[in-house]
């Protein structure tokens, strides 16, 4: 069966793909025309897509969509597809080269996540994927710090060498949370990265400079005053940036940022603005704040007469202590009558998870 037979065949049902078979998809990974390729690339992202079998064919056809922007993003997906035991050295040095410097973003982003997946970080992809963590793209840093998580250590000299070589202004959260965890549980080294932080802090930009080395030293000591100054950045509603920078470092501190959590909620008491009402809460949500250090009263009146974006913020707090606020079940069911539709959903879920109980039409559903 030729290419051309191939493509002319009856299409599918359009609610499902027919996987080709695993003789046909290497067939059409190695073809000549890069047509072709780029749609057996296709195939070879679909779920169930026989990859493993074809190894060596998906990486020459990752060495032929060199110069491809989209195909070699496509490629890098499916070599990122491929079970951890098929990762081998070839499909590792094809990763790599997609993260280099030269590579389109979207490339680089994708051959970052399929090293994650696939749990390897070959030695020539640290450099590149070092300068991602200190790129304007956020995905690429966000991608760029999960690759290098697992292997931070291994990697902290050449983490240690971009950071120092970049000026504070262009220091990232991502690339100072690579900085902390290069270092490990290693006092000396811990020690290390604290001083050069506080030396090099002097003058730097509040956002993001400032913004990323408190974060940092705050994991390097949770019982330090870095927590502290970013509760107090993230207090000041006048300086919008800085505020919505400190308050996601310290939503991504988690539970070592615990501690601030009263002083968040006295900002959300303190605020009827819709998008920094959804931050805050958002914030409060991922320290898995305390029952006891959240405005009750407050939330409640939001949830009964807030705007939607507001209503639908605060309820993400009623479900973090679903058994301590039960008693605002029924607040959530009255706002329920009167809210949009969109509303009604969440408004639903977060009836479901105080009480158990479906609501619907504004009744509990079972009842009349």
């Amino acid at each position: 069966m030729t290419d051309a037979t191939l493509s002319a065949q009856a299409p599918a049902p359009a609610n499902a793909i027919a996987l080709w078979p695993v003789d046909v998809l290497a067939r059409h990974l190695s073809s000549d025309d890069p047509v072709v390729r780029t749609v057996a690339l296709g195939m070879a992202v679909q779920p169930g897509a026989p990859i493993d079998r074809c190894v060596e064919a998906l990486v020459g056809c990752a060495q032929l969509s060199e110069g491809d922007a989209l195909a070699s993003q496509l490629a890098a997906t499916a070599l990122g597809s491929l079970a951890a035991p098929s990762a081998t050295q070839a499909v590792q040095a094809r990763l790599a080269s997609f993260t280099a410097l030269t590579r389109e973003m979207p490339v680089r982003i994708a051959a970052a996540h399929a090293l994650f997946r696939l749990a390897c970080l070959p030695a020539v992809a640290q450099d590149p994927l070092c300068s991602m963590l200190l790129d304007t793209d956020a995905n690429a840093r966000k991608v760029a710090l999960l690759a290098f998580s697992p292997f931070a250590k291994t990697a902290a000299g050449a983490i240690a060498r971009h950071v120092a070589a970049a000026e504070p202004a262009r220091w990232t959260v991502e690339a100072l949370q690579a900085l902390c965890k290069s270092a490990g549980d290693d006092t000396a080294s811990r020690g290390k990265i604290e001083g050069f932080l506080m030396r090099s802090l002097a003058g730097a930009p509040l956002v993001p400079a400032g913004i990323a080395g408190y974060a940092c030293l705050a994991r390097l000591n949770p019982q330090g005053a870095a927590i502290a100054a970013l509760v107090k950045v993230a207090a000041d509603a006048s300086n919008l940036e800085a505020s919505s920078a400190a308050l996601e470092a310290l939503g991504e501190l988690g539970d070592a940022a615990r501690p601030a959590a009263r002083s968040i909620a006295q900002m959300l008491a303190a605020t009827d603005d819709p998008a920094r009402e959804e931050l805050l809460c958002r914030t409060l949500v991922r320290l898995r704040s305390p029952a006891q250090d959240l405005p009750v009263a407050r939330v409640l009146q939001r949830v009964q007469s807030a705007p939607d974006r507001s209503t639908a913020a605060h309820c993400m707090l009623l479900c973090l202590h679903p058994k301590e606020f039960l008693q605002a079940a029924t607040v959530v069911q009255q706002r329920f009558l009167a809210a949009s539709e969109a509303l009604r959903k969440a408004l639903a879920q977060t009836y479901k998870t105080l009480t158990g109980t479906e609501l619907t039409g504004g009744e509990v559903a079972g009842k009349v």
